[in-house]
């Protein structure tokens, strides 16, 4: 799992094929955020404001936080 600026927009690759565009307020809060928040953080104010079709793709995947943690805090 990678998380990359693209002309100023972030995107959480889960494969190469598949992605979803992160808000950069997002990244910036979680990556203020204890480990064991983000979960909560997630389900209330990730989830909500993804399309059908990213919160379909959220839910086939499976996100470890850890994994989610370390792209944050790897994204420039």
């Amino acid at each position: 799992m990678i998380l990359e600026r693209i002309q100023g927009a972030l995107m959480l690759h889960i494969t190469p094929e598949l992605c979803i565009y992160f808000r950069s307020e997002w990244v910036e809060q979680l990556r203020a955020l204890p480990y064991d928040q983000f979960g909560e953080f997630i389900r209330s104010t990730i989830y909500p404001s993804l399309s059908d079709k990213e919160r379909r793709l959220w839910n086939k995947t499976t996100i470890n936080n850890r994994d989610l943690q370390a792209a944050v805090q790897a994204a420039i």
